[in-house]
C-alpha cells in the first residue's frame, strides 16, 4: 500500500512537467525544431504552450484533394496491366449495382430480418466501392 502511495505522488509531481512550455524555431537550412529547453540566443523562437495535448500556433496544413487517378495509378505500379485495370474496374461497377440491387426484408418498423445477410450487402458494396476507388477513374 506505501508502493501506491509513493507512486501517485511521484506521479503528481511529474504532472507539472508534461504540461510545460515547447519552444519552436526554424534553423537556418528551414528545418522546424521544437524542444523543451529555450534555442541559443541567436536564434527567433516561438513559445508553444502544452496543455495534455500537443498544441501549436500554426494553421493545420490543409489536406490536398486526392488526384482522381490516383487510384488506377496505383494498381498500375503494383503492375497491373492497362487492361487488366480497365476489365477490373467494370467488374468492380457491376458488382457495386448487384450489391445495391439486393434487397433485405425488412420488418414492419424497417429494421432488417435477416442482420446477417444485411451485414454481408453491406461488406460487398464497402469491397466494391474500395476497388472501384483502386481500378477506376472517377
Amino acid at each position: 500500500m506505501k508502493c501506491n502511495w509513493l507512486l501517485l505522488a511521484l506521479l503528481a509531481t511529474s504532472l507539472p512537467v508534461a504540461a510545460g512550455e515547447m519552444y519552436s524555431w526554424t534553423d537556418a537550412n528551414g528545418t522546424k525544431h521544437f524542444s523543451d529547453s529555450p534555442p541559443p540566443a541567436s536564434v527567433k523562437a516561438q513559445k508553444v504552450k502544452m496543455k495534455g495535448g500537443v498544441t501549436s500556433n500554426e494553421p493545420a496544413e490543409q489536406q490536398q484533394p486526392a488526384d482522381k487517378n490516383a487510384g488506377p495509378a496505383l494498381a498500375a505500379a503494383a503492375g497491373y496491366a492497362p487492361e487488366d485495370i480497365k476489365r477490373n474496374c467494370a467488374i468492380a461497377r457491376q458488382n457495386l449495382g448487384v450489391a445495391e440491387g439486393r434487397k433485405i426484408p425488412v420488418d414492419a418498423q424497417g429494421y432488417p430480418t435477416d442482420l446477417d445477410a444485411a451485414k454481408a450487402r453491406q461488406q460487398e458494396i464497402d469491397r466494391a466501392n474500395g476497388q472501384i476507388k483502386l481500378f477506376c477513374s472517377h
